[in-house]
């Protein structure tokens, strides 16, 4: 059983691990890494050809790999589908929220429905989710919860409120889980990607379009795989994939005013 420790070696043999939002992009590297590190590997997601891509690569490095095609804005049936996981893997060692989408629409554009679609997806659903494998997890006394965050909860590009909100809730219920889970075996982490290689970034109808980023920030989604895998292993809660992300959240931090009038001033 993986406990967290000041190291730099990591493994998730014989692991099971359930990773959400896993047919493409960070969730997709993530299934890989696991596998090729021995994890059991349970994968989901709702593009369920995409899925099965995923599911071939893991396979073909030697890890039993469950898959399911959900939709996890369905939010009623998260309970259901955690004990479909856990009757189907024998239960589930480490979760990683991962699944999460953006909407690129200014404040004064969004509806109401947009907006709690992506609270939904970007926090009820991993919320409940993690809240109906917790149970388990506090019965064996061992345990890990990954939640995949977002720079822009520290940076907060422009026309993207909706889901920096979504976000910031899941940072904060993380946290939670991070302190009321003191006494026991069960760990929280928080990993904040900076720009990464994904689907996120693609322009879609009826939306702004993606702020513009230097080539040279934009991380790969391997790169974020290696800080999900690498913060099981410490007591951090707090884990980014490289020090340019972590310098370039701190600088709202040192003068959050100042910050975003700075900000404001841009995007007049």
């Amino acid at each position: 059983m993986i406990q967290p420790a000041s190291s730099n070696e990591y493994s998730l043999s014989g692991q099971r691990v359930l990773i959400t939002g896993a047919s493409s992009g960070i969730g997709a590297a993530v299934a890989k890494a696991i596998a090729a590190d021995g994890a059991v590997v349970g994968i989901c997601a709702r593009r369920a050809d995409r899925l099965e891509e995923v599911a071939v690569a893991c396979r073909s490095l030697g890890a039993t790999t469950h898959v399911w095609s959900v939709d996890l804005t369905d939010l009623d049936g998260i309970e259901a589908f955690a004990k479909m996981v856990q009757s189907d893997m024998g239960g589930v060692d480490v979760l990683i929220n991962n699944a999460g989408a953006g909407r690129r629409k200014k404040m004064q554009d969004i509806s109401v429905g947009d907006f709690n679609e992506t609270m939904d997806l970007n926090f009820n659903a991993p919320m409940r989710l993690t809240l109906a494998l917790l149970p388990e997890m506090l019965r064996r006394d061992a345990g890990h919860v990954v939640n995949v965050g977002s720079s822009g909860t520290r940076e907060f590009p422009p026309t993207t409120g909706s889901y920096v909100a979504a976000k910031a809730a899941l940072d904060a219920f993380t946290e939670a889980l991070y302190i009321d889970l003191a006494s026991t075996g069960v760990w929280s982490h928080l990993v904040i990607p900076g720009f990464t290689a994904t689907d996120f970034g693609a322009q879609r109808p009826g939306e702004e379009p993606p702020f513009p980023i230097d080539p040279a920030k934009v991380d790969t989604p391997e790169t974020v795989a290696q800080a999900i895998l690498r913060c099981l292993t410490t007591d951090d809660f707090e884990t980014y994939p490289n020090d340019r992300v972590r310098e370039a959240c701190a600088e709202k931090r040192q003068d959050f005013n100042g910050y975003l009038r700075k900000r404001r001033r841009w995007f007049a």
